[in-house]
């Protein structure tokens, strides 16, 4: 029997609380998108909370705390808190905002590339010789087992 994993959803407050606190941390510039024009507290941050499910709780918390508050006091408050709260508000934010394919391009990352590297038959020697080197002192001590229970 499967069953189905419930993924944790941010309502209206949240994402409106979120998109203010996400400004305090990237506000727009002459040439970049803030973090809400960039839509970090809407597809973006379902994107990261799907990634990383783990921080979905501690979002959600912080959000809550903080709701109705000002967001430049807010985010001052979360920084001088010991704890994971401002980091974990930090990575979400951070993380939404270069998951925007625009923002990517604004700032002139065009994302994972294939680098083709040429490598000739002499480079190919030289990294397997360096491999047996680094691996002979394993292989001249021989195997070594422990036994299990």
């Amino acid at each position: 029997m499967t069953t189905q994993e419930t993924r944790p959803t941010l309502g209206p407050a949240e994402r409106e609380t979120l998109a203010g606190l996400a400004d305090e941390l990237i506000p727009s510039s002459d040439s970049k998108p803030s973090a809400s024009q960039a839509g970090v507290s809407g597809t973006w941050v379902d994107r990261v909370l799907e990634s990383r499910p783990d921080m979905a709780d501690e979002l959600a918390s912080l959000l809550k705390a903080v709701e109705g508050q000002d967001p430049r006091e807010a985010v001052e408050r979360l920084q001088s808190q010991p704890g994971t709260q401002f980091d974990t508000l930090k990575e979400v934010v951070a993380g939404a905002y270069f998951l925007n394919p625009e923002v990517n391009r604004v700032i002139g990352y065009p994302g994972k590339q294939d680098i083709p590297v040429e490598t000739t038959a002499e480079d190919l020697e030289k990294l397997t010789a360096r491999l047996e080197e680094l691996t002979a002192p394993v292989v001249e001590r021989g195997p070594v087992y422990r036994p299990c229970p």
